[in-house]
Protein backbone atom coordinates (compact mmCIF):
# COMPACT_ATOMS: atom_id res chain seq x y z
CA UNK A 1 0.00 0.00 0.00
CA UNK A 2 2.97 2.45 0.43
CA UNK A 3 3.59 2.84 -3.49
CA UNK A 4 -0.26 3.76 -3.69
CA UNK A 5 -0.25 6.00 -0.55
CA UNK A 6 2.29 7.57 -2.20
CA UNK A 7 1.11 8.24 -5.76
CA UNK A 8 -2.08 8.49 -4.65
CA UNK A 9 -1.34 11.34 -1.82
CA UNK A 10 -2.85 9.77 0.76
CA UNK A 11 -3.03 8.49 3.51
CA UNK A 12 -4.87 5.30 4.95
CA UNK A 13 -7.29 5.56 7.91
CA UNK A 14 -8.31 2.19 9.49
CA UNK A 15 -12.42 1.48 10.42
CA UNK A 16 -13.51 -0.62 12.88
CA UNK A 17 -14.12 -4.11 12.30
CA UNK A 18 -17.79 -4.60 13.10
CA UNK A 19 -19.64 -5.30 9.28
CA UNK A 20 -19.97 -1.94 8.71
CA UNK A 21 -16.31 -1.18 7.52
CA UNK A 22 -17.20 0.11 4.56
CA UNK A 23 -19.58 2.52 5.79
CA UNK A 24 -17.30 3.95 8.76
CA UNK A 25 -14.49 4.57 5.59
CA UNK A 26 -16.87 6.05 3.66
CA UNK A 27 -18.11 8.12 6.81
CA UNK A 28 -14.58 9.14 7.19
CA UNK A 29 -14.18 10.54 3.90
CA UNK A 30 -17.28 12.66 4.14
CA UNK A 31 -15.78 13.77 7.92
CA UNK A 32 -12.55 15.13 5.99
CA UNK A 33 -13.62 16.08 2.75
CA UNK A 34 -16.96 17.61 3.23
CA UNK A 35 -16.66 18.97 7.15
CA UNK A 36 -19.72 16.44 8.10
CA UNK A 37 -19.96 15.87 11.70
CA UNK A 38 -21.74 12.37 12.77
CA UNK A 39 -21.36 11.52 9.16
CA UNK A 40 -21.97 7.84 10.53
CA UNK A 41 -25.32 8.61 11.28
CA UNK A 42 -26.06 11.04 8.65
CA UNK A 43 -24.99 8.46 6.25
CA UNK A 44 -26.83 5.40 7.93
CA UNK A 45 -30.61 7.88 7.00
CA UNK A 46 -29.15 8.63 3.53
CA UNK A 47 -28.49 4.79 2.87
CA UNK A 48 -32.33 4.35 3.98
CA UNK A 49 -33.67 7.01 2.40
CA UNK A 50 -32.46 5.93 -0.83
CA UNK A 51 -32.93 2.05 -0.80
CA UNK A 52 -36.39 2.48 0.21
CA UNK A 53 -37.09 5.50 -1.96
CA UNK A 54 -35.64 3.23 -5.45
CA UNK A 55 -35.43 -0.62 -4.00
CA UNK A 56 -37.79 -1.25 -7.33
CA UNK A 57 -34.17 0.15 -8.78
CA UNK A 58 -32.15 -2.12 -6.97
CA UNK A 59 -34.17 -5.55 -7.11
CA UNK A 60 -33.15 -5.09 -11.31
CA UNK A 61 -29.91 -5.86 -10.17
CA UNK A 62 -30.37 -8.92 -8.49
CA UNK A 63 -32.26 -11.69 -8.23
CA UNK A 64 -34.66 -10.65 -5.15
CA UNK A 65 -38.04 -8.85 -4.85
CA UNK A 66 -38.37 -5.63 -3.66
CA UNK A 67 -39.67 -6.42 0.08
CA UNK A 68 -37.21 -9.43 0.48
CA UNK A 69 -34.29 -6.71 -0.68
CA UNK A 70 -35.52 -4.02 2.02
CA UNK A 71 -35.72 -6.31 4.70
CA UNK A 72 -32.03 -7.78 3.41
CA UNK A 73 -30.88 -4.12 3.52
CA UNK A 74 -32.21 -3.24 7.04
CA UNK A 75 -30.66 -5.94 8.74
CA UNK A 76 -26.92 -5.23 7.12
CA UNK A 77 -27.69 -1.43 7.73
CA UNK A 78 -29.28 -1.99 11.57
CA UNK A 79 -28.43 -5.28 12.67
CA UNK A 80 -25.13 -5.69 10.73
CA UNK A 81 -26.21 -9.02 9.53
CA UNK A 82 -24.23 -9.53 5.78
CA UNK A 83 -25.92 -10.91 2.97
CA UNK A 84 -24.52 -11.36 -0.15
CA UNK A 85 -27.36 -9.53 -2.19
CA UNK A 86 -26.79 -6.77 0.08
CA UNK A 87 -23.71 -6.43 0.45
CA UNK A 88 -23.34 -6.82 -3.55
CA UNK A 89 -25.71 -3.62 -3.62
CA UNK A 90 -24.29 -1.37 -0.60
CA UNK A 91 -21.47 0.37 -2.90
CA UNK A 92 -24.27 1.40 -5.48
CA UNK A 93 -26.63 2.20 -3.10
CA UNK A 94 -23.97 5.08 -1.69
CA UNK A 95 -22.78 6.09 -4.43
CA UNK A 96 -26.44 7.22 -5.38
CA UNK A 97 -27.59 8.13 -1.92
CA UNK A 98 -24.51 10.71 -1.69
CA UNK A 99 -24.62 11.07 -5.98
CA UNK A 100 -20.47 10.71 -5.87
CA UNK A 101 -18.56 8.40 -7.06
CA UNK A 102 -16.87 6.14 -5.16
CA UNK A 103 -13.13 4.52 -6.04
CA UNK A 104 -12.44 0.98 -4.29
CA UNK A 105 -8.54 0.76 -4.32
CA UNK A 106 -8.56 -3.36 -3.52
CA UNK A 107 -5.12 -4.82 -2.76
CA UNK A 108 -5.04 -8.40 -3.85
CA UNK A 109 -2.27 -11.02 -4.28
CA UNK A 110 -2.25 -10.30 -7.86
CA UNK A 111 -1.58 -6.59 -7.43
CA UNK A 112 -3.65 -3.00 -6.97
CA UNK A 113 -7.48 -3.05 -8.52
CA UNK A 114 -9.38 -0.03 -8.76
CA UNK A 115 -12.80 -0.40 -8.95
CA UNK A 116 -15.18 2.73 -9.85
CA UNK A 117 -18.74 3.30 -8.52
CA UNK A 118 -20.68 5.56 -10.78
CA UNK A 119 -24.27 7.08 -9.40
CA UNK A 120 -26.56 5.44 -11.63
CA UNK A 121 -29.83 7.50 -10.41
CA UNK A 122 -28.34 10.97 -11.23
CA UNK A 123 -29.06 13.95 -9.67
CA UNK A 124 -26.54 16.50 -8.91
CA UNK A 125 -23.59 14.23 -9.20
CA UNK A 126 -20.82 15.73 -7.36
CA UNK A 127 -17.96 14.58 -9.43
CA UNK A 128 -14.79 14.66 -6.57
CA UNK A 129 -14.34 10.68 -5.52
CA UNK A 130 -14.85 9.35 -2.41
CA UNK A 131 -11.18 7.17 -1.48
CA UNK A 132 -11.92 3.40 0.07
CA UNK A 133 -9.21 0.69 0.30
CA UNK A 134 -10.25 -3.02 0.39
CA UNK A 135 -7.78 -5.85 1.90
CA UNK A 136 -8.48 -8.99 2.53
CA UNK A 137 -12.39 -8.03 2.99
CA UNK A 138 -11.74 -5.14 5.42
CA UNK A 139 -12.35 -1.26 4.11
CA UNK A 140 -10.66 1.59 5.23
CA UNK A 141 -10.32 5.02 4.31
CA UNK A 142 -8.07 7.16 2.00
CA UNK A 143 -7.47 9.88 3.23
CA UNK A 144 -5.92 13.01 1.33
CA UNK A 145 -2.30 14.09 2.65
CA UNK A 146 -4.18 17.31 3.18
CA UNK A 147 -6.56 16.68 4.99
CA UNK A 148 -4.67 13.90 7.15
CA UNK A 149 -5.87 15.35 10.31
CA UNK A 150 -6.98 12.00 11.82
CA UNK A 151 -5.02 9.19 13.86
CA UNK A 152 -3.95 6.36 11.16
CA UNK A 153 -6.22 4.41 13.31
CA UNK A 154 -8.74 6.11 14.14
CA UNK A 155 -12.48 4.81 13.66
CA UNK A 156 -15.49 7.19 12.44
CA UNK A 157 -17.57 6.91 15.23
Amino acid sequence: MDDVSKSLNVTLAHTLTDRHCFLHAVALQLNETQNIMQAYEFLMKALETESRTNKNHYTNFIDEDSGRLDLLVQKYLHNKIFSHAAGVLISQITSNALQKPIHIISERDSGIWKTIVQPKIPRNINKSPLLVHLKDYHYSALIKEKNASINKTSSSR
